[in-house]
């Protein structure tokens, strides 16, 4: 039996994480301190990462393309399309081709191909910066750069930048400018002591 009846927006957007949550492995917690390591030293290393990360998915979002609604866009014979979330999964391996990806979904690609050396670690630690991002573009005060959270507000900042990225009218030039400014956090932590 077939329906002809929509998802409930809430239904879907909670379908979609549950999806984005089982794509992104679990890793070991980021709080994780190395004793070899000292403390201000990982921590610098840390944000980067998360720099680098971000300032790679940027270059990605400029160069080739962004979409709002879905993780990523397919080329058809008459344009693009948002892709479906079952072709996403596929989509997010290396060398598949998309003609654009929402700020999610790039930083995903980025850290699933092991030619590259963002990992998932550096994504959370991007959802995390991009959040605080949007709180300071909103003219609230925001978290220092490089902060550590556990994986449940990991998952909350994450249903918050993909709700950001998906609200209707959103542009890409306001995309680029959000990571930007997550890009600017990180150079000013790296400049402040931990």
């Amino acid at each position: 039996m077939t329906t002809t009846r929509r998802a409930d927006p809430a239904q879907a957007l909670r379908a979609l994480i549950a999806q984005v949550r089982a794509v992104l492995p679990v890793a070991p917690a980021p709080h994780y301190v190395d004793p070899q390591v000292d403390p201000e030293v990982g921590w610098q290393r840390r944000l980067d990462r998360i720099r680098s990360a971000l300032e790679q998915a940027r270059s990605d979002l400029a160069g080739d393309g962004w979409v709002s609604g879905a993780w990523f866009a397919v080329a058809t014979a008459s344009g693009s399309r948002p892709a479906t979330t079952a072709e996403s999964f596929a989509l997010v391996r290396p060398g598949s081709a998309v003609t654009g990806a929402c700020l999610v979904g790039t930083l995903l690609r980025r850290a699933a191909d092991p030619d590259r050396a963002t990992s998932y670690d550096d994504v959370w630690g991007c959802v995390d910066e991009l959040y605080e991002a949007v709180h300071e573009s909103m003219g609230h005060t925001s978290f220092p750069p490089g902060r550590c959270y556990p994986r449940t507000v990991q998952h909350a900042r994450l249903r918050g930048v993909t709700a950001w990225n998906d609200t209707p009218g959103r542009t890409r030039a306001e995309v680029l400018a959000l990571v930007d400014r997550a890009i600017s956090r990180t150079l000013v932590g790296a400049c402040t002591p931990a």
